[in-house]
C-alpha cells in the first residue's frame, strides 16, 4: 500500500522551522562531539541531550540503566564496562491521543580515538570545516542523534497535529553490546514504530547480519630463547589460529541467501580486533590472546554461530597434537547480536522512502547494513524498526566526519516522516 505522504503546504512548514533551527544545532552536534563518550563515559553526552530535549518541549528523563537485573536476559552481552550504571535518555513529546506513535532511538557511546598520531584534527574539537564537521562520533553517530532531536523539535513547534507519542531515545553501549537498547525496550515506552538514524548514507536500510565477538586465548611451550627447536611461540601459534578462522567466513557466505544483500559479494567478514601476548623480547610468549569480530547470516541464532566457532577451534586444536598442549579457550565478550531484516513493505518503511523522495527529489536507495545495530531489540518486542541517517567519512577511523548537508536532509525527512507518522490514527 502507498503511504499517504505529508501534505505539501505542511512539509514546507517542517522544512522552514528545520531552517530556522538549522544553526542552533549545529552548534549542539558540535557540543556533543566534544564530549568523549566512550563506554562507560557516557553521562555528560546524556545530560547535554536531556537539556536539548527539555528545550525543545520535550518530557525528558535520564534513568539508569540496571545491568544487575539485566544480566539474566538473553539479549544481554558481558564487556569490560557492561556491569556499570550509566543513564539513558527517554524524551516524550505527548500526542492527544489516539494516534500511533513512533521512536527515533539512537546510541550516544563512541568508539576510542587512539592511536592519536593518525589523527590530523582534534577527535574532540567538533570543529566545522565547510559543510563537514570532525570528530569522534560526529557520523557514528551523533550527526543523526542531533538530526533526529532536530527533526522533533520542528515537529512540536510547527503546530501540526500529533495524534500519537513522539519519543527521543539516546542509549549507551551500542558499540560493543546493545545492552542500552535492551534496557529501554524492557523500561519502554513501548512504541508502534522505531527509525534509528544511524549511518546509512542516506539509504534506507532493512536488514544487518548477526554478529559475535570472542577471546580465543593460545598457549605455547616454555624453553630458552636460544633453544629454537625446544620451544612453541604462543604468538606462532595465534598466527596460524586466525589463518584457520578465515575458513568461517568463507564458509557463512557460501551458505548465506538473502535478498537485501543481493550482489554483495562477501557480506559476512571476520576481523582479527586486538591481539595481546609476550613480555619481553627475549622470552618466548607462552600465552596470546586474541579477539575477533564475526558477521553470520541473519537467520541464524547466535548459538549456531557459536558453535560453528567451536568446532573450528576444536579442528585448530586437533591438527596441532603438541603433547602436553593445553586447548584453545574461548571467550564470549562483547556482541552476541542475532541478525535483524523488515520487510521493506512495512508502513514505516514504505513512508519513510516516500518522504525522503520529496526531500530529496530522488528515490531513496535501500540497501542491507554490513554492520550491526539496535533493531533486534525492536524487532523481538514486534516492533517494526528501520535505519535511515547521514553519510560522511572515517567511522571508527581518524579525521571521523559527518556531511552537514546531509544531516539536514535527514532531518527534514524525518520531521515529515514522523509527523505523518503520529498525525493520523
Amino acid at each position: 500500500m502507498t503511504p499517504e505522504r505529508l501534505a505539501a503546504a505542511d512539509a514546507a512548514l517542517l522544512d522552514a522551522r528545520i531552517d530556522e533551527l538549522w544553526a542552533g544545532y549545529v552548534d549542539v552536534l558540535s557540543d556533543l562531539v566534544r564530549i568523549p563518550s566512550t563506554a562507560p563515559h557516557e553521562r555528560a553526552a546524556q545530560e547535554l541531550l536531556a537539556a536539548r530535549a527539555r528545550a525543545a518541549g520535550m518530557d525528558a528523563e535520564l534513568w539508569d540503566t540496571d545491568p544487575q537485573g539485566l544480566a539474566a536476559h538473553p539479549g544481554f552481552a558481558t564487556a569490560d564496562h557492561s556491569r556499570q550504571v550509566r543513564p539513558n535518555l527517554t524524551a516524550v513529546l505527548p500526542g492527544t491521543g489516539g494516534g500511533r506513535s513512533v521512536a527515533v532511538s539512537g546510541h550516544v557511546d563512541v568508539v576510542p580515538v587512539e592511536p592519536l598520531a593518525h589523527w590530523t584534527r582534534n577527535p574532540w574539537g567538533g570543529t566545522v570545516d565547510g559543510d563537514r564537521l570532525y570528530g569522534r562520533g560526529a557520523l557514528d553517530m551523533k550527526g543523526g542523534l542531533v538530526a533526529g532531536l532536530l527533526a522533533i523539535h520542528a515537529v512540536a513547534s510547527s503546530g501540526l497535529p500529533r495524534r500519537g507519542d513522539l519519543v527521543f531515545e539516546s542509549v549507551i553501549e551500542e558499540e560493543s553490546t546493545g545492552n542500552g537498547t535492551l534496557a529501554a525496550r524492557e523500561r519502554g515506552p513501548h512504541v508502534d514504530a522505531a527509525v534509528i538514524p544511524e549511518i546509512t548514507g542516506e539509504h534506507v536500510q532493512i536488514a544487518n547480519p548477526g554478529v559475535l565477538w570472542f577471546e580465543v586465548t593460545v598457549t605455547g611451550t616454555p624453553a630458552y630463547v636460544g633453544q629454537a627447536g625446544a620451544s612453541v611461540n604462543a604468538i606462532d601459534v595465534a598466527a596460524e589460529l586466525i589463518a584457520h578462522l578465515r575458513s568461517l567466513p568463507a564458509r557463512f557466505n557460501a551458505a548465506f541467501r538473502h535478498p537485501a544483500y543481493d550482489g554483495i559479494d562477501e557480506p559476512l567478514t571476520l576481523n582479527t580486533g586486538t591481539i595481546r601476548g609476550g613480555d619481553w623480547p627475549s622470552n618466548v610468549p607462552l600465552e596470546c590472546v586474541v579477539g575477533f569480530r564475526l558477521a553470520f547470516p541473519l537467520d541464524w541464532p547466535v548459538q549456531r554461530a557459536r558453535d560453528e566457532v567451536l568446532t573450528c577451534v576444536d579442528e585448530f586444536a586437533a591438527a596441532q597434537r603438541r603433547p602436553g598442549a593445553h586447548p584453545p579457550r574461548v571467550r564470549w565478550h562483547g556482541f552476541q547480536a542475532p541478525g535483524f531484516a523488515i520487510d521493506p513493505g512495512e508502513p514505516i518503511v514504505a513512508l519513510l522512502r516516500a518522504e525522503a523522495e520529496g526531500v530529496s527529489g530522488a528515490p531513496a536507495p535501500v540497501s542491507p547494513m554490513l554492520g550491526t545495530a539496535d533493531a533486534r531489540y525492536f524487532a523481538a518486542r514486534g516492533i517494526p524498526a528501520v535505519y535511515y541517517g547521514p553519510g560522511g567519512g572515517g567511522m571508527h577511523a581518524p579525521d571521523e566526519w559527518v556531511d552537514l548537508a546531509s544531516v539536514r536532509r535527514v532531518a527534514r525527512t524525518l520531521a515529515r516522516t514522523v509527523a505523518a507518522w503520529v498525525g493520523r490514527a
